[in-house]
């Protein structure tokens, strides 16, 4: 028989603009049963109860996890939110998140966020959302705004308040007495619990000592928990959880299923298959190591040989998905602590060891100066990402008396008003409005160019970051530049 169920959320939107803060805001001041004592720990997913009414949140690295589901036919999320900062407004990853919306056809709310800060400009961050195709209802569009401040949680009420409005209109049913299928977040492996899967129930009810199956990998459920660590029987649909018991850490989106029942299509393939990501990328407890040759794996192209290693497989794949495949070679990848293997390859210097959210004992370390092995250790992608930009640019070519600070690719190019822009986006480094440039085509330097403007949208700026997009415009009259032009930024050495 079908029941209401929990509607499950996920929040969307450009680095620190405040959607971390959000979750922890809610977390911490919403959370079910928090009565019942208990740190939380990081099992992929939260709920909590507002208006009587369950919310479940999905607390991933949001792209990664959202378009992996995707790809893998699993979609789970009822409701974004995508978060906007009153003082920022629209940004790239924020075109990003408004792209995966549309896509997936998943109705969203626009939460307007730091509205607690002085001398904000609403209207025109809403003239913003207008131009990127996300027209608010206020002016006669679809969509609901809400303005909040993450911080000191003005706002955020009725920002719950709109979600159990717009799940009561979605009219969200489970059946718990169906087949179970149960939609993994986030997986890995550890020392003493051995494989984990954190998930949320789609359908049917998930119970201790049941039989399951996902893929190719199979087990019984030894031990289920909740977010605050506690125990459970059983998990109804809509409702997190973490599973202790199967024989491997199973992918990221794929689907969990109850070995012995019997469903009405076999689903099996369509949940099996691999994304873009392990058709690039072999996890190194895949690797056979005593038959790589280091150096045919390295090649000769000049990149940053990499191998990373992190503590699950949803933060793995949202770095991976964050690297730059012209500049990168991902060497090997996995989940887990660095391994001996690890060592040996990277060895001598010659590949970076990339540990995130993982703890390098003091044993490793000494192992690793002894071996020559570099290993930096990160808990947030970005820092990781633009220490990796930057040692990009020594490997960049240059003149003798001359350092790189950014390169940028010609996208497009249109008129308006006369002029000539550039559509670019920047590859590595940085570009600013009084650098100096040089207009490459392949290997060759064509001009000089001197910038005249600089703008993101309508706005007028003085830099664009990495990865981030702009418009340029020159003032040599002349310029003959064309789309796949690059545009190199460099200081002279004193």
């Amino acid at each position: 028989m079908l029941q209401k169920r929990a509607p499950i959320i996920t929040i969307m939107g450009h680095v620190d603009h405040g959607k971390t803060s959000l979750l922890d805001f809610i977390r911490s001041s919403k959370l079910a049963a928090r009565e019942a004592g208990g740190i939380t720990q990081h099992i992929g997913a939260y709920q909590v109860e507002f208006a009587a009414q369950k919310i479940t949140f999905i607390d991933t690295p949001g792209h990664a996890a959202f378009n992996k589901m995707r790809q893998r036919g699993a979609q789970i999320t009822d409701l974004v939110i995508l978060v906007v900062a009153a003082n920022d407004g629209v940004k790239p990853q924020t075109l990003e998140s408004i792209r995966f919306i549309k896509e997936s056809q998943v109705p969203f709310i626009v939460a307007i966020n730091k509205v607690d800060l002085p001398d904000l400009h609403l209207e025109v961050v809403k003239g913003q959302l207008a131009e990127a195709g996300v027209l608010l209802q206020e002016y006669g569009g679809d969509v609901e705004a809400v303005e909040i401040s993450a911080k000191t949680g003005l706002g955020v009420d009725k920002l719950l308040e709109t979600i159990v409005v717009m799940a009561d209109l979605l009219e969200l049913q489970a059946d718990p007495a169906a087949p179970l299928e149960a939609v993994v977040i986030e997986s890995s492996k550890e020392k003493n619990k051995g494989s984990v899967a954190r998930v949320i129930v789609r359908s049917g009810t998930l119970q201790v000592r049941q039989e399951l199956i996902v893929d190719e990998i199979t087990g019984r459920v030894r031990l289920l928990e909740n977010e605050l660590g506690q125990a459970l029987t059983q998990v109804l649909p809509g409702e997190p959880a973490q599973i202790i018991g199967l024989d491997e850490a199973p992918e990221v989106g794929s689907v969990i299923r109850d070995k012995n029942a019997s469903y009405e299509a076999d689903l099996t393939a369509e949940f099996s298959r691999t994304g873009e990501l392990e058709k690039s990328f072999r996890l190194s407890e895949e690797i056979n190591w005593e038959n790589v040759d280091l150096d045919v794996m390295l090649g000769d192209r000049e990149k940053i040989k990499l191998i990373v290693k992190a503590d699950v497989k949803g933060t793995l794949e949202a770095i991976l998905q964050s690297l730059d495949r012209d500049s990168v070679d991902v060497i090997a990848c996995g989940v887990g602590q660095i391994t001996e293997q690890d060592m040996e390859l990277a060895r001598d210097g010659k590949v970076l060891l990339i540990a995130f959210n993982l703890k390098v004992s003091s044993t490793q370390k000494k192992q690793a100066k002894n071996l020559g092995v570099k290993i930096k250790e990160y808990n947030i992608i970005y820092h990781l990402i633009e220490d990796l930009q930057q040692s990009m640019l020594k490997l960049m070519d240059a003149t003798f008396d001359e350092v790189v600070t950014g390169e940028a690719e010609i996208l497009q190019i249109f008129d308006m008003k006369g002029e000539t822009i550039a559509g670019v986006r920047v590859r590595t480094g940085e570009l600013k409005k009084a650098d100096l440039l040089h207009l490459k085509r392949g290997d060759d330097i064509i001009a000089n160019p001197v910038l005249k403007s600089m703008k993101h949208g309508k706005e007028d700026i003085d830099r664009i970051g990495p990865k981030n997009e702009g418009g340029l415009t020159f003032k040599n009259r002349k310029l003959d530049f064309q789309v796949g032009d690059v545009i190199v930024a460099y200081k002279k050495e004193s």
